[in-house]
């Protein structure tokens, strides 16, 4: 039995299928049947059921389960142990977020990381906010950054960023130019959604309603890049969160690229949280990470500097 191949098999369970478990693994299908394969004739037994509909762990696919676990957990300890004592701060930094925060927050964090600690390794996983507190909890990352997470009890919650969620449009439309806009005057504009599946999507639409304001909802995606895009061309306005658009605003409050920010108020706004697990000795290299993590927090504008124009 080989490490890679316990490797396969969780990634198959977790992943919920061969085909999310072959791009995770970087391999193709062909090769992750095979190890699987190979996996079930040593140990003489089936470790999915196969079915029409998808695949699930046998009875022992779930023993093997917890105990493939363990090994990984334990190799991984050992091969950090070892490059901590043989490197200085080195190491894996597995981080769970979604798009808003992986894409427009935590890439300054992780180059000052890069520059500092040549020898880090940061992997980021991107998913739904859900989805990553599921990964926190079955250890498929070290630590969460998330807007508005779940709560849960045997986490700590620390708050990284408190930001506005802005309305936005582009240079098209006629709130362009507008510094604000009042309440009634949203009442039946062509808007692009985040689903309510999303923290930030709830937050919006809760929002939306506490205004008592109806709108026209043309597009509707789970994606804040769509989104943005959307605004972009024309299609409608949009609430989004200010670091999704923090390249596209100096902070004198003059419009930058193709969009603006409208202030609506009562302003809305959603809290940026780092979530790690109660009383765990956290690696020096993931340390670092949460150093820098919560200093870039602390000086985190969500607009540009007239000294970083180019």
């Amino acid at each position: 039995m080989e490490l890679h191949q316990l490797q396969c098999f969780l990634a198959v369970v977790e992943e919920g299928g061969f085909n999310r478990a072959t791009t995770r693994l970087h391999i193709t299908q062909p090769a992750l049947s095979y190890q699987i394969k190979r996996l079930e004739e040593e140990l003489g037994v089936s470790l999915f059921h196969r079915r029409p509909r998808g695949i699930s762990p046998t009875e022992a696919g779930r023993v093997l389960v917890q105990n493939a676990q363990e090994v990984i957990e334990s190799v991984r300890r050992a091969r950090r142990a070892v490059e901590i004592r043989s490197k200085g701060v080195a190491g894996e930094i597995r981080i769970g977020t979604v798009e808003s925060v992986g894409i427009y927050f935590l890439p300054d964090v992780l180059t000052k990381i890069k520059e500092k600690y040549p020898m880090a390794r940061p992997t980021v996983m991107y998913r739904q906010s859900g989805e990553v507190m599921e990964a926190l909890l079955s250890n498929q990352v070290d630590l969460a950054v998330i807007a508005n997470p779940r709560l849960d009890r045997r986490f700590n919650y620390e708050t990284i960023v408190e930001e506005r969620i802005s309305l936005v449009c582009s240079r098209t439309h006629p709130f362009f130019g507008r510094s604000a806009a009042k309440p009634s005057e949203l009442r039946g504009l062509q808007f692009i959604s985040l689903t309510p599946e999303t923290p930030t999507g709830q937050l919006i639409r809760d929002h939306l309603a506490k205004l008592g304001v109806s709108v026209d909802v043309v597009v509707t995606t789970p994606s804040v890049g769509t989104v943005r895009k959307m605004v972009e061309v024309g299609l409608g306005v949009a609430f989004l969160p200010d670091m999704v658009t923090s390249e596209d605003l100096s902070c004198s409050g003059t419009p930058l690229n193709r969009l603006a920010r409208i202030e609506v108020r009562p302003p809305l706004m959603r809290r940026v949280m780092l979530v790690t697990w109660k009383n765990i000795q956290c690696s020096p290299v993931i340390q670092a990470f949460l150093d820098d993590l919560r200093l870039h927090g602390v000086h985190w504008r969500g607009c540009v500097e007239a000294s970083s124009r180019r």
